[in-house]
């Protein structure tokens, strides 16, 4: 059988920065993508399910579609344009990667009028035009940010919750709580938050005690949502239905409604809230000896920022009690006994974490620097400084705590059904490409097994390289996809045998289904009919719970790329400095020092060799390499396909 003559199934997947994509398949339990080119796409969406050939091309294996098996039930978004008789008409979608107008018949058309930018759904395509019928009227064109409100659209998720979950949503407006007897009362006990400065969902929040014998104590308390998010309610439907929050640059998409994410469940200071605790003893030596989970009550001394524990552990402030950070969260100053102890118990948690990080170390684990991008709004929502995310230390002091908390809750309860975040080990032939790039940039290491350790001590040796970044992404690239699964197996890039996602349920879905897994297990309510029921729903469960977190991560991405060309729009002409991020056959990327990102294109002039990872500039006789510091004026801050186009400052 000849390579042409081979065929596959599979989902077909856009890419974000062109019409070209590639198709998803299922071979011996894992997933692989094969690249489609743009004159291979045929009429194929993303989201199709799609029959293809696969062929090989300058060695190395492409998919051409066949035809279209199964439309994708996803929402498209463009602009209506009506006949003058308004009994049809027709939506041209922005996304230029779809070149056809979806026909609207009379019926089909509601209560759009022309300029008005739609969502559509297609209904049959039999001719050369698709047919549609439009299902929601997003706004008119030019109106302020629309282009966003489309971008979430299309993506399946929406700013209100159904009609039904906000009547729902409405008896929660207080945070009254009550508290059984079933549950251990914490009130009395030190706690507190910490999170971003806007952040208003509180999932966690910590205690910590240090023992006479050089042990420690680590209270991690987690919102107990299932109290409020019954299985099967219309709530919960939504929310599974959402699977996840979306933070985007202007606005958060929550998967609960507010007064539930931000209210009744969210462990503001001052106030009583209903929680699970896990309680972990964990070793001078970082190792966590024991562990026990269990429903309780707590009352948050105070909710503080990464940036207020940082300076705290600093030496920066001065008078605790009058700090702008502090007071900002904190209207209720306690004595200066109380805040005197909030700074030592704020030490004893930069200590815990040095010593849980030293054992990680032992077993290895793979802890990327990826600088991430905020873009900061005016009063007008447009966009008005774009930075670096800053980031603390203190900011790992909570990451490594509920890194901790996940890996004893999952191992607690690996003997029932469960939720698993899961992260396979790489493919062998990702990782022999690896080693080809490391070569390539004479990296004085190569992978002679795969382990989380050998990866972890690898990238030991990139952090030491002016092509840091360039390799960390190469390394990431060639990782698998971490997912949700019922079935365990392991997390490769934490070196966890055990590892669930138990500290956010009022952001992720699969945190809310293990928390009802685990009460039924406390409560003694785990009885054979209930252990069959969540064997029937925990692989949809998963499966869900990580195709929302990819479309979520998409649109994220999109609508940060969004802003940045709205900053940029009035930029074009300027000069930039910037070094080479990456390369691709269409071009290679820049990245600014404000972590914006745009490509030169490839052009006749150019000679672009994939081995060596170089641009070599015939004119000039110059290479350009990933990692080269250089200069780039901004031609065009593309707003249809969301991206900046650099063309380059030559050198003499």
């Amino acid at each position: 059988m000849s390579k042409k003559d081979r065929r596959i199934q599979g989902i077909y997947r856009q890419h974000s920065s062109g019409n070209f994509g590639f198709i998803d398949v299922e071979e011996h339990g894992e997933k692989k993508g094969y690249f489609v080119y743009p004159l291979n796409r045929k009429d194929a969406l993303d989201g199709d399910t799609v029959d293809a050939y696969i062929k090989e091309f300058h060695g190395k294996e492409e998919a051409e579609i066949i035809s279209v098996l199964t439309r994708t039930d996803r929402t498209l978004v463009g602009t209506f344009t009506a006949n003058k008789g308004q009994d049809f008409g027709f939506v041209t979608l922005k996304n230029t990667a779809f070149s056809k107008d979806i026909f609207i018949g009379q019926k089909n058309i509601g209560k759009a009028k022309s300029g008005d930018v739609v969502g559509v759904k297609i209904l049959e395509w039999k001719g050369k035009n698709p047919s549609g019928k439009i299902v929601e009227i997003v706004g008119k064109v030019g109106d302020k940010h629309i282009d966003v409100e489309g971008y979430i659209l299309e993506a399946g998720f929406a700013n209100d919750f159904p009609e039904a979950v906000q009547k729902a949503a409405k008896k929660y407006k207080t945070t009254e709580v009550k508290v059984f007897k079933r549950r251990e009362d914490l009130r009395s006990m030190f706690t507190f938050t910490i999170d971003g400065d806007d952040a208003k969902d509180l999932d966690d929040a910590i205690s910590i005690k240090k023992k006479e014998n050089g042990d420690w104590k680590l209270y991690v308390h987690i919102a107990d949502v299932s109290e409020y998010v019954k299985e099967g309610s219309e709530m919960d439907e939504e929310a599974l239905k959402r699977g996840t929050s979306v933070y985007l640059v202007d606005r958060v998409l929550p998967m609960l409604p507010r007064e539930l994410s931000n209210g009744v469940c969210s462990l503001n200071p001052k106030e009583d809230k209903l929680t699970l605790t896990c309680e972990m003893t964990i070793s001078k030596d970082g190792e966590v000896t024991k562990q026990k989970v269990y429903e309780s009550v707590i009352n948050s001394n105070y909710r503080l920022t990464y940036k207020f524990v940082q300076d705290l552990h600093d030496g920066t402030i001065q008078d605790i009690a009058k700090d702008e950070q502090f007071t900002y969260f904190n209207r209720i100053i306690s004595s200066g006994a109380e805040l005197s102890y909030l700074k030592e118990v704020i030490e004893n948690a930069y200590t815990l974490k040095a010593v849980i990080e030293k054992n990680k170390q032992d077993r290895g684990v793979l802890d990327f620097d990826f600088p991430e991008t905020k873009i900061v709004l005016d009063a007008n929502h447009d966009p008005e400084k774009i930075a670096r995310y800053p980031m603390y230390e203190s900011n790992k002091i909570i990451a490594e705590f509920m890194i901790l908390a996940n890996e004893a809750v999952s191992s607690k309860f690996s003997n029932i059904p469960f939720v698993y975040r899961v992260h396979d080990e790489p493919d062998p032939e990702d990782v022999q490409k690896l080693n080809h790039t490391l070569h390539l940039f004479n990296i004085p290491f190569a992978l002679k097994k795969v382990s989380t350790k050998e990866f972890s001590r690898l990238l030991g040796v990139i952090a030491k390289s002016d092509k840091k970044y360039f390799l960390e992404k190469t390394l990431l690239r060639s990782l698998a996809k971490a997912m949700y699964s019922d079935i365990n197996r392991g997390h490769f890039g934490l070196g966890s045998t055990y590892y669930s996602h138990f500290t956010s349920p009022i952001r992720r879905y699969p945190d809310l289904q293990i928390h009802r897994i685990i009460k039924e297990k406390l409560q003694g309510k785990l009885e054979k009919d209930r252990i069959w029921h969540y064997k029937s729903i925990l692989r949809s469960v998963s499966e869900r719970s990580s195709e929302q977190e990819i479309k979520a991560d998409d649109l994220e991405y999109k609508v940060r790329d969004y802003f940045v060309v709205q900053f940029y729009k009035d930029k074009v002409g300027q000069e930039f400095e910037g070094f080479i991020s990456g390369m691709i056959k269409n071009g290679f990327f820049v990245q600014l020092p404000d972590t914006s990102e745009g490509m030169v294109e490839y052009s006749k002039d150019f000679e672009y060799s994939e081995d060596k990872q170089e641009y070599y500039h015939k004119p000039t006789k110059h290479a350009y390499k990933v990692g080269d510091i250089i200069k780039v004026i901004l031609e065009e801050a593309d707003e249809v396909n969301v991206r900046l186009r650099f063309s380059l400052v030559f050198k003499k």
